[in-house]
């Protein structure tokens, strides 16, 4: 029935032209303004003349812990990026690079080893030690430490030292993702000395952390900054701090954060508000930087009951709402046309096959006159759809708007859902927040550039499967993918799966943002790419010429 319906759908698309939807809500004094200014998305912003004393970077909540087995919000991974390193690290180009780890092998299909860097001294001047290595790693295999990594390492079966800078990794099965999560705060090594020591007081305010990366934790003020101090010792001359101090000032207010950027109390931002786009840009105080991302934006089904169960209602959903209008006027033209659930960001390899596959999704096509044909084909709910919005990000409500008008138009009710936000954010986590949300909406993209990881949240059982999607077919495509170390292989295999995620409509994919970065016009030299949660970018920035 299902694929009666795909296939009828695409015969009305080619012989049918689409409708043109208006965005609701544009005019609303809330929504973000339309910049029509073409934009440049660039990797990295031009290198430093010299070296600063100082930069306040304003991030917009506080870190529940820095331990990094917690370390799963932008927050928190922006902050111990710079702090707290792991054997590997993204690069600006989204590529892995070398970091604790100053190289690797893989011997067979189930071994890696890690060569450690000599001479690499945690914060407190102790050496780096393959024991280090083996502790940290191995508590993202304990129940009882609760890791929010611990999925990376679901098929291994050792981690052992195989001499004093040397670890070996062995797996249970082929798992073509663990190195590549080697990059993430899973590979990150923290001193087990300090973790023991320390015990409940590690990575609170008053315990801090000790790691290796360019800058070490200095004080955390709580709910006020958390300050970091460059750490003359770190290993890598070439990512050696330019800027002495780095202050990261917790402003929760988005127009607090605009008005410090303007006024220069504060230096610098990542994800700039898109209601701010404009004014930043033209502001001549600094620079608004677009980059490229591993992230989308999507409408996620939450509810396989409610009245969005059947796939042929949510594909219809989809083919209503107009993501042009989306990306000019919600975020300021900061983003472009996202048709699956992993964006062209996370194509690390074989990019023209995945680029193939992308270009035959139509379920993203506006159509209204197709969408109202494809609805007629199975019976329409009657109660409402509960769509989901937070006051804490500014495109929010403006998309809501926008689906809720547009799914109007084909005789579907959607009924918008204001949640606070600390209740909006707890549905990745609490089964009970999701409950009476048929349609959630927020950011979703990968670690590292392999659009594998996206599409293993969709696999049965998955903590990240709110939907509870189940298909023995899409979780076999996705175990090969695992295993298949011949990346066409590999591709082959996702995009097979991704065409049965796309044809289930599971996520309603609406845009692919750039990542977005405010740099005060007296700082220079951070990457724009979406390298933030795992690359030590605040090392980077230093004195404009």
């Amino acid at each position: 029935m299902r694929r009666t319906a795909k296939a009828a759908r695409r015969a009305m698309i080619a012989g049918g032209a689409a409708a043109v939807v208006v965005l609701a809500g544009c005019a609303s004094p809330a929504a973000p303004e339309r910049r029509d200014a073409a934009v440049e998305v660039v990797e990295l912003t031009p290198a430093p003349a010299g070296e600063l004393d100082r930069i306040t970077w304003a991030v917009s909540s506080e870190p529940a812990s820095l331990d990094w087995i917690y370390n799963a919000d932008n927050t928190t991974g922006s902050i111990l990026a710079n702090v707290c390193e792991g054997l590997l690290r993204l690069a600006p180009d989204l590529s892995l690079e070398p970091a604790l780890a100053e190289s690797f092998d893989h011997p067979d299909a189930t071994t890696w080893v890690y060569t450690l860097r000599d001479g690499a001294r945690f914060h407190d001047g102790s050496p780096l030690t393959a024991d280090d290595v083996v502790f940290s790693l191995q508590r993202h295999l304990d129940p009882a430490a609760g890791s929010f990594w611990s999925g990376a390492f679901a098929n291994v079966a050792s981690i052992a030292a195989t001499g004093p800078l040397e670890v070996t990794v062995t797996l249970s099965a082929p798992d073509e993702l663990f190195n590549a999560y080697m990059s993430s705060p899973a590979g990150i090594v923290e001193r087990a000395a300090t973790v023991q020591e320390l015990g409940e007081r590690y990575g609170t305010p008053q315990g801090g952390v000790n790691c290796i990366g360019p800058y070490a934790f200095d004080s955390w003020d709580s709910g006020q900054t958390i300050t970091l101090v460059r750490d003359d010792d770190y290993f890598d001359p070439e990512l050696r701090a330019k800027t002495e101090t780095v202050e990261f000032a917790i402003v929760r207010d988005p127009a607090a954060v605009v008005n410090g950027l303007l006024s220069g109390s504060l230096d610098g931002t990542w994800e700039v508000a898109p209601s701010a786009i404009t004014r930043l840009s033209g502001s001549g105080v600094g620079t608004v930087s677009y980059g490229p991302s591993t992230q989308g934006y999507n409408a996620i089904v939450m509810d396989p009951t409610g009245p969005l169960a059947d796939p042929v209602v949510r594909e219809a959903l989809s083919m209503v709402i107009d993501r042009q209008a989306i990306i000019d006027v919600a975020i300021a033209g900061a983003g472009q046309e996202q048709r699956a659930p992993a964006v062209p960001g996370t194509w690390g390899y074989e990019r023209d096959a995945f680029q193939a596959a992308w270009d035959d999704i139509d379920s993203a096509t506006l159509d209204l006159d197709a969408a109202k044909e494809l609805l007629a084909t199975t019976t329409a709910p009657t109660e409402p759809i509960v769509l989901a919005t937070t006051s804490a990000e500014a495109q929010t409500p403006v998309i809501g708007a926008e689906i809720q008008s547009a799914a109007a138009k084909i005789g579907l009710d959607v009924e918008i859902s204001s949640v606070p936000v600390d209740q909006y954010y707890a549905v990745y986590t609490d089964a009970e927040a999701r409950k009476g949300i048929d349609l959630y909406l927020t950011a979703w993209g990968t670690d590292f550039a392999d659009p594998l990881q996206m599409y293993r949240y969709f696999e049965t059982g998955n903590f990240y499967n709110f939907f509870g999607f189940s298909n023995p077919d899409y979780d076999a495509l996705i175990a090969q993918a695992g295993t298949q170390s011949d990346p066409a292989e590999r591709a082959a295999s996702i995009v097979e799966a991704q065409r049965i995620v796309v044809d289930e409509s599971l996520w309603i994919p609406l845009y692919a943002p750039y990542n977005t970065m405010f740099l005060n016009a007296r700082a220079t030299g951070a990457p724009a790419s979406y390298v933030q949660l795992h690359s030590p970018w605040a090392a980077m920035i230093g004195a404009a010429g």
